[in-house]
């Protein structure tokens, strides 16, 4: 069950890497979203935390190998 989820919440967090990108290469920050303004820093801090989450989480629900309990 959890390696579905973590493998879920990686394509969540992909997304929102890619969303984040995109955002970036198109010129329109800064923006202001619901009150918070989105500077151009605080959209690369927005792309390198999920991307890397997702890596995570892509390697716990895809590469990692199942541990083995003992009795």
């Amino acid at each position: 069950m959890s390696k579905e989820l973590f493998k879920f919440f990686a394509g969540v967090t992909a997304w929102e890497a890619v969303v984040h990108a995109s955002l970036g290469l198109s010129g329109v920050l800064p923006i202001s979203l619901f009150g918070v303004t989105i500077t151009p820093f605080l959209n690369t801090i927005q792309i390198i935390v999920p991307a890397l989450t997702s890596c995570l989480l892509i390697y716990l629900g895809w590469l990692r190998k199942p541990v083995r309990k003992e009795k």
